[in-house]
């Protein structure tokens, strides 16, 4: 492309050449020549100005706020870089000079004279061309730039730099980013604007190479939940249930039968009883656990770091990370404008897994939870735990679901971030921010009170008549820590379980 300064050169070489066509002045031609010369060497430059980068990355997976350092090394080739911008040169001052060639070539003053100082002309061009275009050729300026999504923010260095590269050159592109929020990112491509030495030309391309870089949910760490199975598994674990068998925690007594270990029995009963009695213990086991999470585009309502959908993704992580942490199989179902499941799984492979999928797991979509009911808990365990993280927002299946999952004997339990409290949130950052940009003045955002206090007493009826199917619903504010939000649903399940 061009800049100001070779529009103003360009002008300025027609304007000379006219003038010294009409006045028949060698000086003026001369200077018009040397310009176009100019211009064309500079053209040549810049279009051999071409950067190889090289990206390494400290890590491509981690948490939230987690800190990743990057080093883009940048390499322009030696090949080409010398001998195209002096042919280039050479063929365009020859080209620049045969007009001035001919016109002297029309001198009668000259005689036989004129044809040696018209060639004389044509060779100073191509030597004068070639000569501008080998010494420009040992620089030129670029400037580079590492393209980094808006989610991420730059704390050390810095991902743009202005340099003049030599041929076969290197050099290094340090920094570091913050990655506050989950998700699937690509950084790059890298953006180059090469100069050539003159400022005369530049141009502007994106070399497509790419990182991927994901962001796993934050997790939290949680005490006990009263989350169990009602059909244990015959694998044992940690989780206790109400039924005799191998564990630590004190059952009951029953009679002495043959083949009883003598470690169990209980002395003091026997001597009280007369009888031989053996205490059993209570059976713990592993339990089969599901969570289905919303990530339809509903859940997207409030700002980028505030919404339903990066909570209900951290609760998601925080509650595999504890299920696989005692022995639990796990399985997600995540239902956006696609179902998308994880079969039940243990160990670090499963929670890597699921990490993954909660961290692409886009806001976008409209599939109804009855959907999900209808296509994936049918091929579930019966009796086991259900989790379901939604806002619960337009969805008229709910109920319908609900009812569905209890009648095929699922334990279901809601987690619901309520995305009112969500929208007024983001309205209040958003006035404080404005404001701020106002020079320090205060703006008060208009809020219509009777409008939000509907829209809550709605979903106060909802959350009712979900709770009236003998399921437990927590309704989530934002204000409420992930912690605090699962020791009421721990609490909800205790008294459940006393029940």
């Amino acid at each position: 492309m061009w800049t100001k300064k070779a529009v103003l050169l360009l002008c300025t070489g027609i304007g000379l050449v006219l003038l010294g066509l009409v006045f028949r002045n060698l000086i003026l031609l001369g200077i018009s020549i040397v310009l176009f010369v100019y211009l064309g060497v500079g053209i040549f430059i810049n279009l051999n100005m071409m950067v190889r980068p090289h990206r390494q990355m400290s890590n491509e997976r981690i948490f939230e706020d987690g800190m990743i350092k990057t080093e883009l090394q940048l390499i322009r080739p030696k090949s080409f870089q010398v001998i195209t911008p002096v042919v280039g040169g050479a063929v365009i001052g020859l080209l620049l000079s045969l007009p001035l060639a001919f016109w002297l070539w029309g001198f009668e003053s000259l005689g036989s004279a004129a044809i040696i100082v018209a060639l004389l002309a044509m060779f100073s061009g191509l030597v004068v061309g070639a000569l501008i275009g080998y010494f420009s050729s040992k620089g030129g300026i670029v400037e580079v730039r590492d393209t980094l999504p808006r989610q991420v923010e730059l704390r050390r260095g810095s991902n743009y730099t202005y340099l003049d590269l030599k041929p076969k050159g290197k050099t290094r592109l340090r920094y570091a980013i913050r990655c506050p929020l989950k998700g699937v990112y690509e950084i790059g491509p890298v953006s180059i604007r090469s100069h050539d030495p003159f400022y005369l030309f530049y141009n502007e391309m994106n070399i497509n190479y790419t990182s991927r870089l994901t962001v796993f949910p934050q997790t939290r760490e949680i005490k006990e939940l009263f989350i169990k199975s009602k059909q244990p598994k015959m694998y044992p674990g940690e989780m206790r249930v109400k039924m005799p068998g191998p564990g630590y925690e004190f059952w009951g007594i029953r009679d002495y039968v043959p083949g009883d270990s003598f470690k169990m029995i209980n002395w003091k009963a026997f001597a009280s009883t007369g009888r031989l009695l053996v205490n059993e213990k209570e059976r713990e086991s592993v339990s089969d656990v599901t969570i289905v999470f919303d990530a339809r585009e509903v859940s997207a309502i409030g700002m980028d770091s505030d919404n339903a959908n990066i909570y209900g993704s951290r609760a998601a992580a925080t509650l595999t990370q504890y299920f696989l942490g005692r022995r639990d199989s796990v399985s997600l179902v995540i239902y956006s404008d696609r179902v998308m499941t994880i079969k039940k799984g243990s160990g670090q492979k499963q929670l890597f897994e699921i990490l993954t999928a909660l961290a692409g797991a886009a806001p976008k979509g409209d599939i109804p939870l009855q959907g999900i009911v209808e296509v994936a808990l049918p091929y579930l365990p019966r009796l086991s735990p259900v989790i379901i993280i939604s806002s619960l927002d337009d969805d008229d299946s709910l109920r319908k679901a609900v009812s569905t999952m209890r009648v095929l004997e699922f334990d279901v339990m809601i987690l619901s971030p309520s995305t009112i409290d969500f929208e007024l949130l983001g309205k209040e950052k958003g006035a404080v921010e404005e404001s701020a940009s106002l020079l320090g003045t205060k703006k008060e955002i208009q809020i219509d009170p009777l409008a939000y206090d509907v829209l809550r007493m709605e979903r106060g009826i909802l959350l009712k008549e979900l709770r009236g199917y003998g399921i437990n619903v927590v309704d989530w504010k934002p204000q409420t820590p992930l912690q605090h939000v699962l020791l009421a649903a721990r609490t909800m399940a205790a008294g459940a379980r006393g029940a």
